[in-house]
């Protein structure tokens, strides 16, 4: 329908009236092609990912598992930071935005994994601790059941579209990243868990 309503635009002999109807659909017509495409990327990368998510996950729950059993066993003398990364992680394998390929967090290869690549690990997982602070993600997703965890994810895709400066859409040299960074940080920024 794009190629129609282009081809038609072309035309001299339009007047102004339909010429400007012609415009708006061509404009709607293109929204609703890219969110077509952006949705299809979502589930495609859903599918592609999920078992990686899994395995993941599971990994993440036995390493937290075995953590509290020795916080139970021995007190919580300084592990409360590696359970707040755990808890982290878990949280990054559960929520991660279906719109970006998945880095994962056990690398079959980890010296093949560049700077930029954990950069950008480094800077959603700062984002899934900052929304957990916040009470926007919940701070142990074990305990979510299966409806609440996607009307999560549903509610917290304006947060997840700002991880986009961690994959490198927004800007693409140096010093654009790091002002996203800086600019992250403010409360006006953070749209991604509202």
């Amino acid at each position: 329908q794009v190629r129609n309503v282009t081809r038609l635009l072309t035309r001299q002999t339009l007047n102004s009236a339909t010429r400007t109807d012609l415009e708006r659909r061509l404009k709607a017509l293109t929204i609703l092609q890219s969110q077509m495409s952006s949705a299809q990327t979502d589930k495609t990368n859903a599918s592609r990912y999920h078992s990686i998510k899994f395995f993941e996950r599971k990994k993440v729950i036995r390493k937290l598992t075995q953590l509290e059993k020795k916080i139970e066993k021995d007190g919580k003398d300084g592990l409360e930071d590696e359970l707040t990364e755990l808890l982290v992680s878990l949280n990054y394998t559960t929520y991660y935005p279906d719109e970006y390929k998945y880095i994962s967090l056990f690398p079959a290869d980890p010296t093949k994994t560049t700077s930029e690549t954990k950069e950008r690990q480094a800077f959603i997982q700062k984002r899934i601790a900052r929304a957990m602070e916040n009470g926007k993600l919940p701070r142990d997703p074990r305990e979510v059941n299966a409806e609440d965890r996607k009307a999560i994810r549903k509610g917290n895709k304006l947060l997840l579209r700002s991880v986009s400066q961690a994959h490198g859409k927004a800007s693409t040299d140096q010093s654009g990243s790091e002002s996203g960074d800086s600019a992250a940080e403010g409360d006006d920024a953070d749209e991604f868990f509202e």
